[in-house]
């Protein structure tokens, strides 16, 4: 038996994924002496939420208005427990490209928010936005950046960026639309022949057999396959690009910053934010934009990029405990007054 306060996370779906990965951080002892965590398995499609013998409910599936009365039901049923929302999926770029009617969005995020104490945003740019759109403002709204286990990738070897060898750039995840990497087919399609850049293309998904055709032909563009070795395929880049067309966060930018490589990141969510020394902004709307970008890397600060993005991510576990403690002691010390507030 354990006295510590009990943190529960909420989850629509246990199997592997990002959010599952994302919550072994709260298995380092830091954490560990503190609170006792666990997750558990919801449908938040269902109208009743379960009694959680918990101080902090976590929420980590996406609001909407299916699950509103789940939601009321979860507040009603644990009154005893302060409530979370960690908003890992809506941004300001997701909104303008998959909602038809925005205000009824906006009206289902205001009343969604009203059930819980804290909403988490993974980026400064996604907590702007849901001030804009949603009136969510300190204290209810923090912002505490995702996190997944790096391990390993801080010790991995600087790329050489010689002269007499291509620079491979890289771009790895889910073979879908949003994420953007026919834009850099697209461009390297429109490089001549005798370039020394090579695309090298890792993840796995709907649009695969799509993405495979589109680069047929094309010797400087290959596939890596399903990327279950991450620290693996950074060490074959030199670059990684990031080329989505929407990103709350963005954690594949984390990761190849703490490996060392320079980003190359659309301006989508907390993309920019992470950009600082470490790479380049890039218009993926704009094609000739991007083949311009391509044929000038050599003359790009690489090394310097890649110092900087590694030197600021040497201490990313320890922020995101720091920042998740912190919100917890609040939370966890004073559910009643928050309630009451």
């Amino acid at each position: 038996m354990t006295n510590l306060p009990k943190i529960v996370h909420l989850l629509d779906d246990l199997s592997l994924g990002g959010v599952t990965r994302s919550l072994e951080l709260f298995q380092h002892p830091a954490l560990q002496r503190q609170y006792d965590f666990s997750m558990e398995e919801v449908h938040p499609e269902w109208n009743f939420a379960p009694k959680i013998d918990a101080a902090v409910i976590v929420v980590h599936f996406s609001v909407s208005w299916k699950t509103l009365p789940f939601l009321y039901s979860l507040a009603a049923r644990n009154s005893q427990a302060s409530l979370v929302l960690m908003e890992h999926s809506y941004s300001r770029e997701w909104e303008a490209l998959c909602v038809a009617e925005p205000a009824r969005f906006r009206s289902m995020l205001k009343l969604a928010h009203k059930v819980f104490d804290r909403v988490v945003c993974v980026s400064e740019a996604q907590a702007m936005w849901l001030a804009e759109v949603a009136d969510l403002h300190p204290p209810k709204r923090r912002v505490i950046y995702p996190w997944s286990d790096m391990q390993g990738l801080a010790q991995l070897a600087r790329p050489a960026f010689s002269l007499k060898a291509p620079i491979t750039v890289g771009a790895y995840g889910r073979f879908v639309q949003e994420k953007g990497f026919e834009r850099l087919i697209h461009a390297m399609n429109a490089l001549s022949d005798g370039t020394e850049i090579k695309l090298l293309l890792g993840g796995f998904g709907p649009d695969e057999e799509k993405l495979i055709q589109l680069a047929a032909g094309n010797p400087n563009i290959s596939f890596y396959g399903r990327v279950n070795d991450i620290n693996h395929f950074l060490s074959q880049c030199d670059i990684i690009a990031v080329p989505s067309r929407f990103e709350a966060y963005g954690l594949v930018a984390t990761e190849a910053r703490l490996a060392a490589r320079p980003i190359l990141v659309s301006g989508a969510g907390g993309l920019s934010e992470q950009v600082g020394d470490a790479g380049l902004i890039v218009d993926f709307d704009d094609e000739t934009a991007i083949v311009n970008m391509l044929k000038n890397l050599r003359h790009l600060p690489l090394v310097n990029m890649s110092v900087a993005g590694r030197d600021d991510c040497l201490h990313v576990t320890e922020k995101r405990i720091e920042a998740w403690l912190q919100m917890l002691g609040e939370l966890s010390l004073s559910p009643a007054h928050l309630k009451a507030a």
